[in-house]
């Protein structure tokens, strides 16, 4: 393998080293680009160090939001691909075999990929897509905690029953206030009581209980 050697101009900073100095130089990118066109273009190593300065304007270019050069780069570089798929396709149509023509199908369709991509691409550079940014709202402190809803405030707070209307205010008193009727003869069993069997009468309460059991037998 040929050695290539580049005549190339190594600027010393303040307080750095050759050595550092040399790494610097050789992995900055302007560097690295300018010593593959030299090679690839067949340009004289010694102009190496102009090559890289040419290519330091055009990196300031872009700093400065400056994109024409990009842009005429990307619609070369569609064309050049947009070429390369016409004549891959010219070659597989006219491939005398069945393998050939797919082999080279295959790669006029890959051109023509890239080279949609890259127009893509440049349309993106001219328009950039609008990215919105949602601030996601935090509502957490507009929950309101309802601690009432307890099973335990609840049975308490229930309103107490009203007591039932028709029950008479004093202990004792009958519910029916009307006339004694006679008994029918559906069950002469449940006649009323006479006056003289009812518990209301002194020292008769408990004969009238077992006169009323022995009855209902």
């Amino acid at each position: 393998m040929e050695k290539v050697e580049l005549d190339l101009k190594v600027q010393l900073n303040q307080g750095e080293t050759t050595n550092q100095a040399m790494a610097r130089t050789v992995t900055n990118p302007e560097c690295l680009s300018a010593s593959v066109l030299t090679i690839c273009q067949n340009i004289d190593h010694a102009k190496v160090t102009e090559m890289v300065a040419e290519i330091r304007q055009q990196a300031a270019a872009i700093h400065a939001d400056d994109l024409s050069r990009p842009e005429s780069m990307l619609i070369s570089q569609a064309h050049t691909l947009d070429g390369l798929f016409a004549k891959l396709a010219t070659q597989a149509l006219t491939a005398g075999s069945l393998d050939g023509m797919e082999r080279y199908m295959r790669l006029a369709l890959k051109a023509q990929s890239q080279s949609r991509a890259t127009l893509q691409t440049l349309g993106e550079l001219k328009a950039p897509k609008q990215i919105a940014f949602v601030k996601q709202a935090n509502i957490g402190n507009q929950v309101q905690v309802n601690n009432e809803s307890s099973p335990a405030r609840t049975r308490a707070k229930k309103k107490p029953k009203a007591p039932n209307e028709l029950l008479e205010v004093q202990h004792g008193e009958r519910l029916d206030t009307r006339a004694q009727s006679s008994a029918g003869g559906a069950d002469s069993a449940m006649a009323p009581l006479g006056e003289k069997h009812r518990a209301d009468q002194p020292g008769r309460q408990e004969a009238s209980l077992a006169e009323c059991l022995e009855r209902w037998r």
